[in-house]
């Protein structure tokens, strides 16, 4: 099969103007007129099923939903298929949905890196976005605007929405953990949260029956609260790192190990930090972050060094040193004509904690912890400069990708 060079997106907006154009209005008489069947109609028809597939499965969901569902209905029930569902979401580019400010005026975008450190940025095309805490299957967890204390799962490419009942902890979900994640075994939905260390973890199964309706609680990770390694006045729940929705790992500020809870099992367990790492304090440069599906755990040895771990083996909890990056070797590229001294020579490593990765992992995401100044670094090129999103103070940095995937039991 030979390969075939077109615009997928635009071929299915042409295929829906074609096939719009069966018919005329006649708007003197206020009725519709039949139009001939356009040739290419026929030519669409005779399309093999499989050449079919492949250019509309690398079509965006949000232009499948706009566009191609509007096509025909043999169109329609390619695309609604789990299967197509599946494929299409593998091809789906991975960006960052990326929040500034507070309350329900927070303004978000959604980011694409590119190859040359480009930035594309587009609106998510929902209203009213309010704090998000987490991604899944395309899928936007979310805290509901307005103060009515409950959690909103939205869809930004098929405008679905399902509002959460409020949990028994009746928190605000202003200052909260809290995650979207997918039970692989049961093909159901959870959202998991955790409001405070005092009150535990609460799970909410989104697909249950209707006489299942309601949050569970969970017992906390620790069966001694006497172990926690924080200070439960002090510390403030993040949330949690999701790996591919279905692994939640959760940091806990300690300079041994973190918190993981399998969806699949709802159960809380320790996963230990490297071994080859030496002491950690953990005031510093210390962070997890889901790169191109695997959980990584980066740190800082110096003020010239930064490594990138990788968890490869999580059921054997084997980690592997990806990267090492040394400030000696970095190529950084200062904005040109800067005003900004923050922005005129690299800062040193220690001053940074990673908050994000893209481009399948080749990317890091690095905040400042002390100007909040956000930088770029490219693993490949070893190449940095500061990221521009003209958008300041940044809150929250989410790996998102879009989906058609559905969530079919509606909560009333």
């Amino acid at each position: 099969m030979g390969d075939i060079e077109i615009d997928d997106i635009e071929f299915a907006r042409q295929m829906l103007r074609v096939k719009e154009n069966k018919y005329e209005e006649n708007k003197s008489r206020g009725m519709k007129q039949v139009v001939n069947k356009s040739h290419k109609i026929s030519t669409l028809s005779n399309i093999p099923d499989g050449i079919l597939f492949n250019i509309l499965v690398k079509i965006p969901p949000k232009d499948i939903h706009k566009y191609v569902m509007r096509v025909c209905k043999s169109w329609k029930e390619i695309v609604s298929e789990s299967f197509f569902i599946e494929q299409n979401f593998m091809e789906s580019k991975t960006e960052l949905v990326i929040q500034s400010g507070l309350g329900w005026r927070m303004k978000t975008k959604l980011i694409e890196i590119g190859e040359e450190f480009e930035c594309e940025s587009r609106e998510v095309g929902l209203s009213k976005l309010c704090k998000i805490h987490s991604s899944c299957d395309g899928f936007l967890l979310m805290r509901e605007p307005g103060n009515n204390g409950m959690l909103q799962i939205i869809n930004p490419a098929t405008k679905f929405c399902l509002t959460i009942p409020r949990c028994p902890s009746h928190c605000k979900h202003k200052a909260c953990s809290a995650a979207l994640a997918f039970d692989s075994s049961t093909k159901q939905y959870k959202v998991v949260h955790v409001v405070t260390d005092s009150y535990g973890f609460e799970i909410f199964n989104v697909s249950s029956a209707d006489d299942e309706l309601q949050w569970e609680r969970v017992s906390s990770p620790w069966e001694d609260l006497n172990d926690r390694p924080f200070n439960p006045v002090k510390f403030h729940w993040k949330n949690p790192v999701s790996i591919n929705g279905r692994i939640l790992h959760w940091y806990v500020d300690s300079a041994e190990y973190f918190i993981t809870m399998q969806v699949k099992e709802e159960k809380f367990s320790r996963t230990y930090l490297p071994e080859r790492v030496k002491e950690i304090n953990k005031t510093n440069n210390y962070a997890l972050v889901e790169l191109d599906g695997f959980l990584s755990f980066i740190n800082c040895d110096s003020e010239k060094t930064m490594n990138v771990w990788i968890l490869e083996d999580f059921r054997r909890k084997v980690w592997f040193k990806k990267h090492t990056i040394v400030a000696e070797l970095t190529n950084y590229i200062c904005p040109y004509k800067s005003s900004r001294q923050d922005e005129r020579r690299m800062p040193r490593f220690w001053n940074l904690v990673a908050v994000a990765g893209a481009r399948n992992g080749e990317v890091l995401i690095l905040e400042h912890k002390k100007n909040s100044s956000v930088f770029i670094y490219d693993t490949k090129s070893k190449v940095m400069k500061p990221f521009s999103s003209n958008m300041r103070k940044l809150e929250s940095f989410v790996p998102h990708k879009d989906g058609l995937f559905r969530i079919m039991k509606r909560i009333a």
